[in-house]
């Protein structure tokens, strides 16, 4: 079975971990995944971004000053197309030394599959989401860029034997955006590497946690304005913060920077937070499909997240979302959840739907969509989202 992604599938620093996840999950279920990286050798790849970077640097210098123009620029070369079709043409030539496949699953869409073996399609996000949230790079792309990489992903889609997405917020655009039937969309969720367990843990004094590379996207100065009225009227709870976070210096609050899922003490130090939290905080601006929100799951506590993007999906009645915007909701929701019934409560939901979002439970409705057994394998319903 054909793993693709523009990144080595094999290593849990990969996009989050989810090509290695979707690797592991395939192993669970029997079947023998063969990893494909389309990426470009990385020097090869240095050269092609700085000569495409020069393109963009004016328009980044209009987004962020000189002094952050560069990186921007890069970050645009990064999803511009001639790194698409340079993606291309490395998995073209790894897909002819793989043999034989009984199925490939691409994940992502910066790069095009050309194989004889049924194809499924696997994103977390896509081209009009990427413009309209904003992801400040894809901003940086001029009109012909987009349209190159829409139409990328447009072709994807219509190769596939199904488009899987990891929340219905997903599928409800790729329908919208590119005339996906729904019988050809399927939601499958996203996983996560934690093994489903239910600590012993002391409820009584609350104790929130949250997870968040991008400091301001994932709303962290809202979640601490928040604590902070929790504080007030629970003077014991605590708040441990992981992730790009400025230096914390509240009354109750640790900041333990960014801990690296693929390293393996920093994975434990995140699994011994997570089974010592009452509850996992993070309304996101906008989330596509948080990993952290399976990682609460399996850990058996509550999460509040953001009704912008597919939390809902992966939340479901292990917690609450929350308008990311509304101060007071965030508030209200911190409150809620640092009562120790109700946490135990939602605590207890939680648990018992962490065994949806284990890789080998995601894979399984990949092989499902490819055509390759499974049949009593249930995808994820569609339901509402912004």
């Amino acid at each position: 079975m054909g793993v693709a992604f523009n990144g080595d599938p094999r290593s849990p620093a990969t996009f989050s971990g989810i090509p290695y996840g979707v690797m592991t999950g395939l192993l669970s279920n029997g079947a023998e995944p063969v990893p494909l990286d389309a990426s470009i050798p990385k020097t090869a790849e240095r050269a092609l971004c700085a000569a495409l970077s020069a393109r963009h640097l004016r328009a980044a210098a209009r987004r962020r000053g000189r002094s952050g123009a560069w990186g921007l620029a890069r970050a645009a070369a990064q999803v511009s197309p001639p790194v698409a079709r340079a993606s291309t043409a490395a998995l073209s030539a790894r897909l002819k030394r793989a043999g034989q496949l009984d199925g490939l699953i691409q994940i992502g869409s910066a790069y095009r599959v050309s194989a004889e073996a049924p194809v499924v399609t696997f994103d977390d996000l896509i081209v009009p989401q990427a413009l309209g949230y904003p992801y400040e790079h894809w901003a940086v792309l001029g009109a012909r860029d987009v349209a190159s990489r829409f139409a990328l992903q447009d072709e994807g889609f219509r190769r596939a034997r199904a488009v899987c997405t990891t929340s219905s917020w997903v599928a409800r655009a790729t329908a919208e955006h590119y005339g996906v039937p729904s019988e050809r969309l399927r939601v499958v969720g996203i996983g996560n590497t934690h093994a489903p367990r239910a600590p012993e843990r002391d409820w009584s004094v609350p104790r929130f946690l949250f997870v968040g590379l991008d400091w301001q996207r994932k709303n962290g100065p809202a979640v601490l304005e928040a604590f902070a009225r929790v504080r007030r009227e629970h003077p014991d709870s605590r708040l441990d913060v992981v992730g790009g976070h400025p230096p914390l210096d509240a009354a109750g609050v640790s900041g333990h920077g960014v801990l690296a899922r693929g390293r393996p003490a920093d994975r434990e130090r995140l699994v011994a937070l997570y089974d010592a939290a009452t509850c996992f905080v993070l309304p996101s601006r906008w989330e596509p499909s948080a990993i952290s929100y399976t990682e609460a799951l399996s850990a058996g506590i509550a999460s509040i997240g953001s009704t912008v993007g597919g939390s809902a999906d992966l939340i479901g009645d292990g917690g609450v979302v929350v308008d990311p915007f509304d101060q007071g909701a965030v508030e209200a929701a911190m409150l809620r959840l640092a009562d120790p019934e109700e946490a135990a409560r939602l605590g207890r939901a939680a648990t018992a739907r962490s065994s949806l979002f284990t890789w080998g439970a995601v894979t399984r409705r990949l092989l499902r969509a490819l055509g390759l057994g499974w049949e009593d394998t249930e995808f994820l319903p569609l339901i509402g989202a912004r």
